[in-house]
């Protein structure tokens, strides 16, 4: 068995275990002794975990009858071996689909290997992703061929000199073109001048290069793959385009799905901003003579920047001038394609495939004005985006038609997470009566640590909080001895904690924003007398097990804003029972996905803060909350929660 390093050497595998599935290994009745055959190998060896059991009974019987699972596995039941040794014992073509990158990689790299060796079953798995993740030969020769004018017009005027040459060097050396190879990873106007979306590749056959096209070759070995590890979002693209990026296959895992609601309403809907048509003026200026359509281009590029700048975070009604910038768009955009089939260029050249390229991505763009122009009561219209590019987008408020369409009945099915609220499954358009399984976790949570609520704080809605809860979580922090992962609902409640600390402690400050998420992480494992002050981006997958953490607070239940659009047309929808069945299910997945970074490993120890005192003191939702959070054992006596912070700081 050939198993991939993290960072392969050059000429040998990326992403892909070379190994054969056997069919019908064994039936799904022996799930549990194969999953202890694979657990054996692991360094705990087979530290027995009735949870992950339970997983996998049930994932084989998902299988074998074809039918859908909802799972909730709790943090260490060891859920990814809990699905894939079933999917190895059934021999079935799966894909799995996650929200992070970094679960892509552990699920091939580490997980796939083992089951495969503790089997003794050959599996062939790969990583599937989207076309504007590798780079384009075609884009990247024509770029290198392009004098320094134009080279500066696909820059977008940006000065990448530097940048450039680095990405020379790798491009003329790389065997996957994958851009996550690339560190540092390089500017945003660069990588989209080298790289193409599905909207705007022709395909390997219409390609000068296609034969050596990279996102054609992770194509093609994903296509021999019996597990294909993919994302959500790439999966809600195929679910959109009626399956024709995926393989056929036997069965669909959504790992981390409590994300996926979301991901398949981004993917099934549409989106036109003033960037797009900049984007296609710059592609045309090099393939027509004619610059008066081009400019016209630009023009409504601005229009709709214009148009839609006021209204950034709102709805979108189609008023007429909206129309008018649509319709009259669309029509610059048609003009432009009827310019386009005018050109013959010479078969094979790069006139002719950046002909091809802006053909498609003119097309993509009339298809989207067009879905908007026709959206339905069903969708939503909204603006989204910074001041400098407000993007329209329509959003469909119902994704439970879709799967019923493209997914349910089709495929065996798991949705998985650690955190699975009841309203996912009115959410995804299952049966009132579908029941989740909630397997639970090993650890002894109560053991392990403490979930405190500081009942003498301020209500959080009070001006007179901010300053209370700075003084609690100095406090804490002082006792902990830095081991602080600090967690706000807003990025202005992060930067006022920020400026707090600073004057009041002397533990080294991490806040997001002033490095990479990557290099914060690595900077608060390396310094265990760290604090970390982040927002909602680090409320989940973040991993940071051991000692270096053993204090995590979060300011305020984390309640979706009352001014999402998407979500008030959901609530509106939803009628009396929104609160319920809209904003408590969110609320439910972020508190406990934060509460979750602070015991990764059985032997972890801590404290979970929540300052906001409607955990404790609110009737009508307290304990929907806390059932959804690990159970901590729970106090409001901070001496409690100093005494144990105090015993956990080794420094002293």
């Amino acid at each position: 068995m050939q198993i991939c390093p993290s960072k392969p050497p050059k000429g040998k595998c990326h992403n892909v275990q070379e190994i054969r599935l056997v069919p019908n290994l064994v039936h799904m009745s022996s799930a549990i002794s194969l999953l202890g055959t694979v657990t054996q190998r692991l360094p705990s060896g087979g530290e027995h975990r009735p949870g992950q059991e339970e997983m996998a009974a049930l994932v084989a019987e998902t299988i074998a009858e074809q039918g859908i699972a909802l799972v909730e596995a709790g943090t260490g039941t060891g859920k990814s071996l809990a699905y894939l040794t079933p999917v190895a014992a059934a021999a079935k073509r799966t894909v799995v689909a996650t929200a992070t990158i970094s679960l892509q990689s552990q699920l091939v790299e580490n997980d796939v290997p083992l089951v495969a060796d503790g089997l003794g079953v050959p599996i062939v798995a790969a990583i599937l992703k989207g076309r504007n993740n590798y780079l384009c030969l075609q884009r990247y020769e024509e770029l290198s061929r392009a004098d320094r004018s134009e080279q500066l017009e696909l820059l977008r005027g940006t000065r990448s000199e530097q940048p450039l040459a680095a990405l020379r060097d790798w491009a003329d050396n790389t065997d996957t073109g994958d851009r996550e190879e690339l560190d540092p990873a390089p500017p945003l106007e660069l990588w989209q001048a080298v790289s193409v979306g599905a909207d705007e590749c022709p395909g390997a056959t219409k390609c000068p290069v296609g034969d050596r096209c990279f996102a054609e070759q992770a194509r093609a070995k994903a296509m021999e793959a019996t597990v294909i590890v993919t994302n959500h979002h790439y999966y809600g693209l195929d679910l959109a385009s009626g399956g024709v990026l995926l393989p056929e296959h036997d069965v669909a895992i959504f790992d981390e799905a409590h994300h996926l609601p979301d991901a398949l309403s981004a993917t099934c809907g549409s989106e036109v901003g003033g960037g797009r048509f900049r984007a296609l003026g710059r592609r045309v200026r090099a393939v027509l003579t004619d610059t008066t359509v081009p400019l016209l281009l630009d023009q409504s590029g601005s229009d709709f920047d214009n148009l839609l700048r006021a209204d950034i975070g709102s709805r979108a009604p189609m008023t007429p001038d909206l129309l008018q910038a649509l319709v009259m768009g669309r029509d610059r955009v048609d003009r432009i394609l009827a310019e386009l089939r005018k050109a013959k260029p010479k078969e094979g050249t790069d006139a002719e495939a950046r002909i091809e390229r802006a053909t498609r991505m003119a097309t993509s763009l009339v298809n989207d004005i067009d879905q908007i122009v026709e959206s339905s009561d069903g969708d939503v219209l909204w603006v989204d985006g910074v001041d400098q590019a407000p993007i329209l987008r329509r959003t469909p408020l119902d994704i439970g038609s879709i799967l019923e369409a493209q997914l349910w009945g089709k495929r065996a099915v798991i949705l998985t997470s650690a955190t699975l609220p009841d309203g996912l499954v009115s959410q995804i358009g299952l049966p009132a009566h579908t029941a989740i399984t909630r397997v639970g976790s090993p650890f002894d949570y109560p053991t392990l640590g403490l979930l405190y609520c500081p009942t003498h704080l301020p209500d959080p809605r009070q001006t007179s909080f901010p300053d209370a809860m700075h003084r609690e979580l100095v406090e804490l922090i002082e006792a902990a001895g830095g081991r602080t992962l600090a967690l706000f609902t807003s990025y202005r409640a992060m930067q006022a904690a920020a400026d707090h600390l600073r004057a009041t402690t002397s533990h080294p400050l991490l806040v997001q924003g002033d490095a990479p998420r990557g290099i914060l992480t690595d900077r608060f494992r390396a310094d265990p007398r760290s604090v970390l002050l982040a927002t909602q981006s680090f409320w989940q997958g973040v991993d940071l097990p051991g000692d270096t953490l053993t204090l995590v607070t979060i300011d305020k239940l984390p309640f979706p804003r009352p001014d999402d659009p998407v979500l008030a047309a959901r609530r509106r929808r939803a009628g009396p029972s929104a609160f319920r069945s809209i904003d408590l299910p969110r609320a439910q997945i972020l508190l406990a996905q934060a509460a979750g970074r602070l015991i990764r490993r059985a032997d972890d120890r801590g404290v979970v803060a929540v300052f906001d005192t409607r955990l404790a003191t609110n009737k009508s939702y307290r304990w929907d909350l806390i059932g959804a959070l690990p159970p901590l054992r729970r106090t409001r006596d901070k001496a409690e929660v100093l005494g144990l912070l105090r015993t956990l700081d080794t420094s002293q």
